[in-house]
């Protein structure tokens, strides 16, 4: 069980963030707890469990039940996992399920490309990879999973922004801003959305070198069965090799790839 209270710290006054960092904690404890108890407890078992006082455990429950993380029993009066937990826990689940369909598909991608492909998706105002599979060549794109891109100044990143309703993507562009990566960066309003709208009418995103100087990408939103950008799958390589002539045909075949990983995860699609 995991220990809450500091033995052995001289008493001071906890600032604003401490108080709220041991609140997110104890919170948290209160989630694996009831994790662990098959998913409902009453507030005394927590309490003692957890050595937090009383008082406290039920006003860090009331919080959980405000954000549905927990709910609790009317007639019995315990505490349950509630709806919100479930809503975490699948969007992780989710994210796992697309690199699992888009699997076969991104061998397939790679193989008729020659360049390495990735699966990103949206987290706040920034891309994040999820997935990649290396090309065979010498010189080949490569990042580290987890890797955060701009969403204005990528391949992947303009993928997930284009499907986006028009008061979706301004917030998103005034909370984050367009900071200048290279001088290929659609750094200017106007640009960015007239190449998104272009991206829009073929398709698939074209990055000429916006993020990093030297690399070209190109990249398709992934759909889920409801119509929903879930991810996008890119393919990244060196200027050099990825040129404008090679734009149409690549991106073609990066487009036709995302409509099949989104029809694989249900999405009614026409006929190409």
């Amino acid at each position: 069980m995991t220990e809450l209270r500091r033995r052995g710290r001289p008493s001071q006054p906890e600032s604003s963030s401490q108080k709220g960092a041991q609140a997110l904690e104890r919170g948290i404890a209160i989630l694996q707890y009831l994790a662990q108890a098959g998913g409902s407890s009453s507030v005394t078992d927590i309490a003692e469990n957890l050595e937090l006082p009383l008082s406290t455990t039920f006003r860090l429950l009331k919080v959980l039940e405000n954000a549905d993380f927990i709910y609790q029993d009317s007639q019995l009066g315990w505490w349950h996992i509630g709806l919100g937990v479930f809503n975490v826990g699948s969007a992780y689940i989710h994210n796992r399920d697309v690199l699992s369909v888009a699997a076969p598909f991104m061998r397939r991608l790679m193989v008729h490309s020659g360049e390495t492909v990735n699966v990103a998706i949206r987290n706040g105002g920034e891309a994040v990879l999820i997935g990649q599979l290396e090309c065979q060549s010498m010189v080949r794109m490569c990042a580290p999973l987890g890797s955060r891109l701009p969403l204005h100044a990528s391949g992947a990143g303009k993928a997930l922004l284009y499907p986006l309703m028009e008061d979706e993507l301004m917030d998103l562009i005034v909370k984050t801003g367009l900071k200048s990566f290279t001088s290929g960066t659609l750094a200017d309003l106007h640009q960015l959305k007239k190449d998104l709208q272009l991206s829009s009418d073929r398709g698939y995103v074209i990055d000429k070198e916006e993020h990093v100087q030297g690399l070209n990408c190109i990249a398709s939103p992934i759909y889920d069965s409801t119509g929903n950008v879930v991810a996008a799958i890119s393919i990244s390589g060196p200027s050099s090799r990825l040129t404008p002539e090679r734009f149409l045909n690549l991106g073609e075949l990066v487009r036709d790839t995302a409509t099949d990983i989104s029809a694989a995860l249900g999405l009614n699609t026409p006929a190409r």
